[in-house]
């Protein structure tokens, strides 16, 4: 299995959320597609079959990628929005 970019991932992500959101919201025939599409998408991208397990999985493969990455620290290393500020 091929693993999805954290950005991949976490479109799929939204895309399910959003989807499942308009279909609570106001369930018809294409939002009710939409919710299949996005889970089928999101299965395939984490290699289960299920929505509880990708749901998992997708969150466990972003919390293995959770370091800051150089370009978003400051010069002195904390990572930039930290709400710790030297007067």
């Amino acid at each position: 299995m091929l693993t999805p970019s954290p950005q991949d991932l976490r479109v799929a992500l939204a895309r399910y959320a959003d989807a499942r959101i308009e279909d609570a919201r106001r369930s018809t025939a294409a939002t009710s597609r939409a919710v299949e599409d996005a889970a089928y998408t999101l299965c395939v991208m984490t290699g289960t079959q299920a929505v509880p397990q990708a749901l998992h999985v997708a969150d466990t493969m972003l919390g293995m990628r959770t370091t800051v990455s150089p370009v978003l620290r400051r010069p002195g290393g904390a990572p930039r929005g930290d709400s710790l500020q030297t007067a």
